[in-house]
């Protein structure tokens, strides 16, 4: 048994939130940034894929190393539509995350849980360098209740599968960024260690191919208050077709946005989201097929919900400061 195809998840928002793609991606910003995303593919096609995903990271001070301060002032309170953090450059960052996610298609399981360190320096004042690397834990599965047989009475299936086939095994990621106010520029690499696909004590002749990612934006400034972000992602892995996104959103004074995507293979990709009250922020995308499976489903869902958590304003330091001036 051998196969080739894309295996890993794929969430659309994923150049907005490189750090689901790439270890090195987080602590671009002075927050911890907490998210939980949901994925429901091809509504209306009876095992269509769907994913949870759960993520977090966050700078961290590096014991002994004297670098600057790693979380800065961002306590929203009641504020509607709140800035988003920016993100910050020139200087050394340690940065600590993890994720865990579970993915699903038709019969085929995947729950996957993984932490991570990277270590970012300043190139120029503007521009940031980092290294990441991922490390994790992984449960591969065949839902023998979502398999239908066009012979019940298979024995080599009840002998290769039947019995809840399953493979636990370990895993790594890792991936590097330079990156400033503007700029993001990340690649990265999955499924690094290629475990080969062993079910019930059978070696199958398949493995969990590594897959290779590239994620750019840039963010251009059209207005005081607006700017238009274009993305680009390329997702590629071995004797697999390319996927390349590609397209953009227009922000609002950093607070809310919209956007625009498109997915080779013929999908449209629509996306809004916002910040909304007490540091939290969401973003929905909508996934339209528009080449020759449009009539087969009712489209993709997908919906993110963050949290940004950063120290709480000093409030009477700054009376204090004001009053002395």
């Amino acid at each position: 048994m051998v196969s080739n195809a894309q295996q890993e998840f794929q969430f659309s928002n994923s150049a907005f939130n490189p750090y689901l793609l790439n270890p090195a991606a987080g602590g671009l910003t002075d927050v911890i940034q907490l998210e939980v995303a949901s994925r429901v593919q091809w509504m209306g096609y009876d095992g269509g894929p769907s994913t949870f995903m759960a993520s977090g990271h966050s700078q961290i001070r590096f014991f002994g190393s004297g670098d600057e301060k790693v979380l800065g002032e961002f306590n929203i309170k009641d504020e509607k539509l709140f800035a988003g953090p920016k993100v910050t450059t020139s200087k050394r960052k340690h940065i600590i995350g993890g994720k865990a996610w579970n993915d699903a298609i038709g019969p085929f399981g995947k729950t996957s849980i993984q932490g991570s360190y990277a270590y970012h320096l300043p190139l120029t004042k503007s521009l940031n360098f980092g290294a990441g690397i991922g490390l994790g834990y992984s449960n591969f599965r065949i839902n023998e209740s979502r398999v239908t047989l066009y012979q019940q009475d298979d024995n080599t299936y009840n002998e290769f599968l039947g019995n809840t086939a399953q493979q636990n095994f370990m895993d790594a990621q890792a991936g590097l960024v330079v990156y400033g106010e503007r700029l993001f520029l990340g690649i990265s690499g999955t499924q690094l260690l290629k475990n080969e696909l062993t079910l019930n004590q059978i070696t199958t002749g398949s493995h969990h191919n590594r897959h290779a990612f590239i994620i750019a934006r840039y963010k251009i400034a059209i207005s005081e208050d607006a700017d238009i972000e274009p993305m680009l992602v390329i997702k590629t892995t071995l004797n697999s077709p390319v996927s390349v996104d590609f397209g953009a959103r227009y922000l609002h004074n950093n607070r809310s946005w919209i956007g625009l995507q498109y997915r080779t293979g013929s999908t449209l990709v629509f996306m809004a989201g916002t910040n909304l009250v007490k540091n939290l922020y969401i973003n929905y995308c909508y996934d339209q097929a528009v080449g020759k499976i449009r009539s087969a489903n009712s489209g993709t869902h997908e919906l993110q919900l963050g949290y940004y958590l950063g120290k709480n304003r000093n409030v009477d330091k700054e009376l204090k400061d004001n009053s002395a001036k």
